[in-house]
């Protein structure tokens, strides 16, 4: 009768061969596609460049800002979706959008102004189908910071957008391939939820395990295979 020993052993070297597997196919999946399709950055609009003579005074827009009396820890301009603004943050973190010609905050983002970004940002000739604006419980592909909007298009890959209402910036781009892209890197480094953490206690215990049963494996090999001596027999 076999001992439990013999049953564990083959116990943990299916667990820990399911577990090489899937790292040999989530690597070559990640290998096989490159990272900047997976990001969709080849459906990002290129947006020609604007001269700043064009219709800006930045002279008055900083006398307007000036009179918000807030602490202002940075002021970046931007051009978002055709319009020069003033992206402010306080104290190190985003705060809000100043629109330069309307001489105005207008962050939050109402959604059409965050479905007008969205519409620019985006370089493919689908139409936006849904819009969300996301403030708990966002879903396992965004996992930024809240509230954000979510813009779906009804392109085959399934792309959705994410807007910050607070900055204007498109936060995340998110598709089909992404999101298998996604489960697959939760498989390779075993953090299932945030899969953000590869520092984690199973991947770690199945790395060692893997590299015991590699180790053993070679030591069998070696065993099974030395040349016979006369002090050393060995069945066959």
């Amino acid at each position: 009768m076999r001992s439990w020993w013999f049953w564990a052993h083959k116990w943990v070297g299916l667990i820990v061969g399911l577990q090489i597997l899937a790292w040999m196919a989530s690597g070559l999946f990640m290998t096989w596609f490159p990272i900047e399709q997976v990001r969709s950055e080849h459906l990002i609009r290129e947006a020609p460049p604007r001269g700043m003579q064009e219709s800006i005074d930045l002279t008055t827009a900083t006398d307007e800002l000036a009179k918000l009396s807030i602490p202002i820890s940075r002021l970046e301009l931007v051009d978002i979706a055709g319009r020069w603004m003033w992206r402010i943050d306080v104290e190190g973190k985003p705060h809000a959008l100043f629109d330069i010609a309307a001489g105005r905050m207008v962050s939050p983002l109402d959604e059409a102004a965050a479905r007008a970004i969205a519409a620019a940002d985006y370089a493919g000739d689908s139409k936006i189908t849904k819009a969300t604006l996301i403030e708990k419980d966002p879903p396992i592909e965004y996992r930024g910071a809240l509230p954000v909007w979510q813009f779906v298009f009804d392109d085959a890959t399934a792309t959705h957008l994410y807007v910050a209402p607070l900055t204007g910036k498109v936060v995340a781009r998110r598709s089909g391939l992404w999101r298998t892209y996604d489960f697959l890197w939760s498989l390779h480094i075993m953090d299932y939820a945030e899969r953000e953490n590869f520092n984690n206690w199973p991947v770690v215990i199945m790395s060692l395990l893997g590299l015991v049963l590699t180790i053993s494996g070679f030591a069998l090999l070696v065993y099974r295979f030395w040349p016979q001596t006369p002090f050393a027999k060995r069945n066959p």
